[in-house]
């Protein structure tokens, strides 16, 4: 507990000015999560396929934006048909046949289906449990998963290794790393433009 503390200049950001400040602060760590995810650990490529659970989530939400922005098919999932109408009006490009339940693993059989067998080439999973193996057998050949959750990770759940025959990877997105590392490591100069860029084009709805 502190009456004061030291700002770290390096994560501050001017806030637009039609945004509050609880709006804004809403912002930096879901598109810092996606720009991770996207950018750092892979290249997102146009005309590739993506799942991304939780979508009407903060980062759901940012990560949506971002995938349709550079030319991505997307697959999603929610937990409520009212999230799921949510989706739809907020980005007409999505299309209803590709949002699936993201509350048992029938989203399996959708994003196959959809895809003709082939699956899709990135999933920015969340989900645990049997739905994270499920979103791993999601993934087509040379497919990487993007892991933003900790759950399975901090209870050392187990992959079979039979999923990497496929030539998939697996990548932990550890994005406090970027808040809390040293100063060489944040790449805040990186964070800092695509955020930009993020409130310049998208103008994302808090």
């Amino acid at each position: 507990l502190a009456t004061h503390i030291e700002a770290d200049d390096t994560l501050l950001w001017d806030c637009p000015d039609d945004w509050t400040l609880e709006e804004a602060a809403t912002v930096p760590v879901v598109y810092g999560t996606v720009y991770s995810a996207f950018f750092l650990t892979v290249q997102i490529e146009k005309g590739k396929a993506i799942l991304i659970h939780a979508g009407s989530g903060g980062v759901g939400l940012a990560a949506i934006r971002v995938a349709f922005a550079y030319g991505l098919e997307v697959f999603t999932t929610v937990s409520t048909e009212e999230k799921k109408k949510f989706l739809l009006s907020e980005f007409p490009e999505l299309k209803e046949e590709n949002i699936g339940n993201s509350r048992d693993i029938s989203f399996e059989d959708m994003v196959m289906a959809r895809t003709n067998g082939k699956g899709v080439d990135y999933v920015l999973n969340s989900l645990a449990d049997e739905k994270l193996q499920a979103s791993i057998r999601c993934l087509g050949k040379g497919g990487k998963f993007l892991e933003i959750g900790k759950f399975d990770m901090a209870n050392d759940t187990k992959i079979g290794l039979g999923h990497f025959l496929n030539e998939l990877s697996f990548h932990a997105i550890m994005v406090d790393k970027l808040i809390t590392g040293l100063e060489s490591e944040k790449l805040v100069n990186d964070i800092v433009i695509f955020i930009s860029m993020t409130l310049s084009y998208f103008s994302p709805r808090i």
